[in-house]
């Protein structure tokens, strides 16, 4: 253990203090994207569907990739600005450790989803397409991943204190709001970096691989277009509740009117919500499915709840503390 850098036992003993909620937010994202390539490769096992062992690599390939990416890069980030951010370590100890936890949790998976398969794959008829499917999964797993390690340790060795470029195309000063102007900057800024690190690419490599060879493409765009702006709601409104904790925090010691806050604090989510419902409508327009609208508007709107729900608790029992 001298070897690893000592922010991992670190990261180790706040997992423990946090208990079940960090793991399953750790753990979550992983195990889901496993077990849709699996249930995407059943296409193979149980019908026949040979295009379905190319459709569950590809979710395998980007959502590794968009994982051990983001993950990295907040392990570099959080390792050199945290706790042991002061500590006189060598930068190779940090890419040797990096590189040891994400080659273990890459064998660890290798392992979890060749035991779903084999699982599955007992009373399948297609059963002979089984290393078909192992190999095409595991290889996008591991050329992802390796990409994503690679990637994220080059930019890491820059040591520029930004996580990429954050300001956007379009500025909107209108959104700042003359009672806390910084509050909606910070959401916006947040939810830019969250996305441009590949947040909820997942979902998108899903769906994309999920659809059929020789599909019109009209309905494939508005597909690609409900798919984008639910993806982009998400990571808009989880780093808006992130933001907008962060700054109850640190201004916690201050004559803050919470009131004010609050509903500062909502200012980005609902331009954000609105901009997602202006795509959704044209996903829809282009789908042609009546059906789709009021269940697409419903996953949304739970996308959306939670986050929101965070915002109204943490400024109202902040306010409610003083």
């Amino acid at each position: 253990m001298s070897a690893l850098h000592p922010a991992l036992r670190a990261d180790w003993l706040v997992l423990r203090r946090t208990g079940a909620v960090a793991s399953v937010r750790m753990f979550g994202a992983p195990v889901l994207l496993l077990a849709c390539c699996v249930a995407l490769a059943c296409g193979d096992l149980y019908k026949g569907y040979g295009w379905c062992l190319a459709a569950a690599a590809l979710p395998a390939l980007g959502g590794s990739h968009a994982i051990a990416h983001r993950r990295v890069l907040d392990a570099l980030e959080r390792w050199r600005f945290g706790w042991c951010g002061a500590l006189p370590i060598a930068r190779g100890r940090t890419a040797w450790t990096l590189s040891i936890v994400t080659i273990v949790a890459l064998l660890v998976s290798l392992m979890f989803v060749s035991a779903l398969l084999l699982i599955v794959s007992v009373s399948a008829p297609h059963r002979g397409d089984l290393p078909y499917a192992l190999a095409g999964i595991d290889l996008a797993l591991i050329v992802g991943t390796s990409v994503a390690m690679v990637r994220a340790l080059r930019i890491g060795a820059r040591t520029n204190h930004a996580g990429g470029i954050r300001e956007p195309v379009l500025a909107l000063p209108w959104l700042n709001d003359t009672r806390l102007p910084h509050l909606p900057d910070w959401q916006r800024r947040a939810a830019l970096v969250r996305w441009r690190r590949g947040g909820s690419f997942v979902m998108v490599g899903i769906v994309l691989g999920a659809v059929p060879m020789g599909a019109p493409m009209v309905p494939v765009a508005g597909l690609v277009l409900l798919v984008l702006s639910w993806s982009w709601l998400a990571v808009a409104m989880r780093a808006s509740a992130d933001a907008t904790t962060d700054a109850v925090r640190l201004l916690g010691a201050t004559p803050l009117d919470f009131a004010r806050a609050r509903r500062a604090s909502f200012r980005y989510p609902v331009a954000a919500a609105l901009c997602g419902l202006v795509w959704m409508i044209v996903g829809i327009a282009l789908l042609r499915q009546g059906m789709i609208a009021p269940a697409w508007i419903v996953l949304a709107g739970i996308a959306s709840a939670w986050p929101m729900l965070r915002i109204l608790r943490t400024t109202r029992d902040t306010e409610s503390s003083a």
